[in-house]
């Protein structure tokens, strides 16, 4: 095999990586910041969680009646 035949592949498994990566320097240079082409480390941002609410009133039913009310509405 000569050199080209192992530039070749190799050179075609970068390209998409190093245009990714050039990418991104270019829009950093340019002033982004936080949307970025490629992850970088740092923490995710703190998000407010309101308390659910409560979805069911009361005990829940039992399993056995639970099934049997949607069939024998079907029937």
């Amino acid at each position: 095999m000569n050199a080209l035949q192992v530039a070749l592949p190799i050179a075609a498994a970068a390209a998409p990586v190093l245009v990714l990566a050039a990418m991104n320097a270019w829009l950093w240079l340019a002033g982004e910041r936080g949307t970025l082409l490629l992850p970088v480390p740092g923490g995710w941002p703190a998000i407010a969680l309101e308390e659910a609410p409560a979805i069911h009133q009361g005990e829940p039913r039992a399993p056995a009646e639970a099934c049997e009310e949607p069939l024998r509405l079907a029937a």
